[in-house]
């Protein structure tokens, strides 16, 4: 767990990562710390990176896994194509959309590489993600069980073309992030108020890499 003095932070738009400058709710955030996502395949680790320099800070590794149903299921659903015509079972998103207006629109990010200085959760509505283009993307998580996010309790995916997400609801997310040439559309399904009702931030303080 990182320690460190706990402050109020503003939160803005839709998803980690963010630039808080708008000011909506206060939310909590602790210490400074760099975290990479590193490759595809391996398994989700923890590593102290050598040479680091920051401010006598660690430079950490949170290594990513391609996203599967079985290691995702603490977090949400993974929802991949199925027949037409199919009746509704355990492979479709169980969504909680019952707390307000539904909400599905095409998100537009902005190039930003592969970085986060935030984790958000929304408490209480699952909320729906997957690109709209032919690029892998990667999130990192934590369960909704987690109080505060570490190291020790995030995990990160990589998340292909063709694969969107459901999270569940409290699951903490950072993301969508992308290191692509070109700006990323996003289908996302949520309510029309999480992003100002229900939007809970846990700051790191500096910005965290992700080094694939």
């Amino acid at each position: 767990m990182m320690v460190g003095t706990l402050r109020p932070v503003a939160a803005e738009g839709a998803h980690a990562p963010r630039r808080c400058g708008r000011p909506r709710r206060t939310h909590l955030c602790t210490n400074r710390r760099l975290v990479k996502i590193v490759g595809r395949g391996g398994s989700a680790a923890v590593t102290v990176a050598a040479g680091s320099n920051m401010a006598g800070t660690s430079a950490l590794e949170l290594h990513a896994v391609d996203i599967d149903r079985e290691n995702f299921a603490p977090f949400g659903q993974v929802i991949s194509p199925q027949s037409d015509g199919e009746h509704f079972g355990e492979t479709d998103a169980k969504l909680v959309l019952d707390q307000g207006v539904p909400r599905f629109y095409i998100m537009r990010l902005e190039k930003r590489g592969l970085s986060f200085g935030t984790i958000v959760h929304h408490a209480k509505v699952t909320q729906c993600l997957g690109s709209t283009q032919g690029y892998a993307w990667y999130m990192a998580v934590a369960s909704s069980s987690v109080t505060t996010p570490s190291m020790e309790n995030m995990r990160a995916f990589r998340i292909p073309p063709g694969v969107f997400i459901k999270l569940h609801c409290g699951t903490w997310h950072a993301g969508p992030l992308f290191d692509t040439p070109q700006d990323m559309d996003f289908a996302n399904l949520e309510l029309s108020d999480t992003n100002v009702t229900d939007f809970n931030c846990f700051d790191f303080g500096e910005s965290i890499a992700i080094r694939p």
